[in-house]
């Protein structure tokens, strides 16, 4: 664990948080700037700086943690859907420095954002030179 990380000592509780779930794999917490009614963030409890970072050993117990939370998010708040978001490196909209996911209950009219609600249509072209980069 990282002396200086703030999810690092959520999960050592030496800071508060609102646990909402907890595991050997990760700890839900409800995000103290929440994007809905509800937003939760699953933190695993070792620390990796981002997906990257994490073994696979851990991934499966986490990832069956995040799924376990996106259910009882449904559940208990009655949502009939949910965006799953993670941010890689600091480009991306990392702000803290360990491996977590956000879990973004939604609602009707709730002004979240929809990921490609207008999507840009690529070119043939385009997708072809991307595409060569990884043939």
């Amino acid at each position: 664990m990282e002396t200086d990380c703030i999810f690092c000592k959520i999960v050592k509780k030496e800071i508060p948080a609102r646990i909402i779930y907890e595991s050997n794999f990760s700890v839900a917490i409800l995000d103290i700037a929440p994007a809905t009614r509800g937003h939760t963030v699953v933190i695993p409890k070792k620390h990796f700086y981002n997906l990257i970072d994490m073994p696979k050993d851990i991934m499966g117990g986490f990832f069956e943690d995040i799924q376990k939370v996106s259910k009882l998010i449904m559940e208990k708040l009655k949502v009939k859907g949910f965006n799953l978001i993670q941010n890689n490196f600091e480009v991306a909209g990392q702000i803290v420095p360990h491996a977590h996911f956000h879990i973004v209950p939604r609602y009707e009219n709730d002004n979240f954002p929809q990921f490609k609600k207008d999507p840009i249509q690529a070119t043939s072209d385009k997708l072809d030179a991307i595409f060569k980069l990884f043939t």
